[in-house]
């Protein structure tokens, strides 16, 4: 059984590597462009990959571009695999793969299904999986070839959870390979009378609110971190965005203050903010302009 993959990002690299390390037939890799980068979070490119391991590659701006349909058909494909893609897959690509279509999903699904699963995962405290299946009209509600738990760790950001899917993913689809050459592939339906859905954001949600727990801001930061557009609040009329963070001791001394309040600098320059039931550190910062903004990140001023 020969593949075609379509993707864009870093699960896409690792998912194409491990199919042409374990010797999967490849006829064609179709890449977003480089020139959309900025566009997409966490965006990887494929062009060099499938060059090297001499695979024909075509990159597209619009998944519903003549030429993706054109470059689809001349591969051919057996199954035609769709690795982060943000892009709804025409129909008519779909039908080019005489098996069908696979896809990638990194919940316990059928939990989970939606957009934005890694954020949700961090933001609700919830479980994560590598899960390979097949595509239908419903997203992320196909039959399941693989599910494998990956492990979310207290401090996880987004980044680090990607990382570590990544690599159970790679695993999985190298043990995957001899059922994929020899077209023996497993099918386990999923329970939709267990589906759960999590809903599209947007960087509009990264604001902090400053009243909320202590716990809850944290979350929020190392969710809609790298590669995502990152956590904001507001010193005075610059936005301030937060990468990263850690939770105050007890022994900081954060007492009762007004939430969004600096209550101490250190050497470093890292900010202690009171939240609605403890503080924050914030260790890594950028605040918007030119300026250094010194004044509006005094101790005593307040974030919001």
């Amino acid at each position: 059984m020969n593949v075609a993959l379509i993707g864009s990002v870093s699960s896409s690299w690792h998912a194409l590597d491990a199919l042409i390390r374990s010797g999967v037939q490849i006829t064609g890799v179709l890449g977003v462009d480089e020139s959309q980068a900025e566009r997409v979070s966490d965006f990887r490119a494929l062009r060099e990959l499938a060059t090297a391991a001499r695979v024909p590659f075509q990159s597209f701006v619009k998944i519903s571009e003549p030429a993706v349909e054109t470059f689809l058909r001349d591969c051919a494909p057996d199954l035609l695999w769709v690795i982060g893609l943000s892009q709804l897959v025409p129909q008519q690509l779909i039908a080019i793969a005489t098996h069908g279509a696979v896809g990638f999903h990194p919940t316990m699904l059928p939990q989970g299904r939606g957009r934005a699963p890694v954020a949700w995962t961090i933001l609700l405290n919830r479980r994560a999986a590598v899960n390979l299946f097949f595509l239908t009209d419903e997203p992320d509600a196909g039959d399941i070839l693989v599910q494998r738990e990956v492990p979310v760790l207290p401090d996880d950001y987004s980044e680090d959870l990607i990382r570590r899917t990544n690599l159970v993913l790679a695993k999985a689809i190298v043990d995957l390979a001899p059922r994929l050459k020899s077209g023996d592939l497993p099918r386990t339906p999923q329970d939709h009378s267990r589906a759960t859905y999590y809903a599209k954001r947007t960087p509009a949600d990264g604001l902090i609110d400053w009243a909320r727990p202590r716990d809850e801001i944290y979350r929020l930061i190392r969710a809609a971190g790298r590669p995502y557009p990152g956590a904001f609040t507001h010193a005075g009329d610059a936005r301030l965005t937060v990468w990263r963070a850690r939770p105050a001791q007890p022994n900081d001394a954060v007492g009762d203050n007004e939430p969004g309040a600096i209550l101490h600098r250190d050497p470093s320059g890292h900010l202690l903010v009171a939240c609605g039931d403890g503080g924050l550190w914030l260790t890594e910062i950028k605040l918007e302009g030119d300026s250094p903004g010194e004044s509006r990140l005094a101790v005593g001023a307040r974030l919001k």
